[in-house]
């Protein structure tokens, strides 16, 4: 009993917020409508052209780079940049593992090179 009510509630609830062919339909058209740009047309040279104009592409791809350096910065703005001492040591401990790393490879070089000369002669 208890588990048809949940289903029946369930499914009352889902009815409830669903909306109908005919909204969804409506809805629809409302936002194509909404995104559907008004084609302008120029004149140049007493041509009508659809909308474009000499030097628009120039424009739309200075337009373009424009919205990439604000996004860019916008971007650089969210970066949580470390702190004087926390770059400090970063850099100390890559330093001090490139030395170790170094001279650990320079000794088994050495010994690799000593052990080829006693094989060659």
């Amino acid at each position: 009993m208890k588990k048809n009510n949940h289903k029946l509630k369930k499914k009352k609830q889902r009815n409830r917020n669903s909306i109908s062919k005919k909204q969804k339909s409506e809805v629809t058209k409302s936002l194509h409508q909404k995104s559907i740009k008004p084609k302008v047309e120029t004149k140049m040279n007493g041509k009508a052209i659809g909308g474009k104009v000499a030097g628009d592409s120039s424009k739309k791809y200075f337009n373009k780079a424009l919205i990439f350096l604000k996004e860019a910065k916008m971007e650089l703005k969210k970066v949580k940049w470390p702190t004087r001492k926390e770059l400090l040591t970063a850099t100390s401990v890559v330093i001090v593992l490139t030395l170790i790393v170094s001279f650990y490879l320079g000794i088994i070089d050495f010994l690799l090179i000593k052990i080829i000369k006693l094989i060659v002669g």
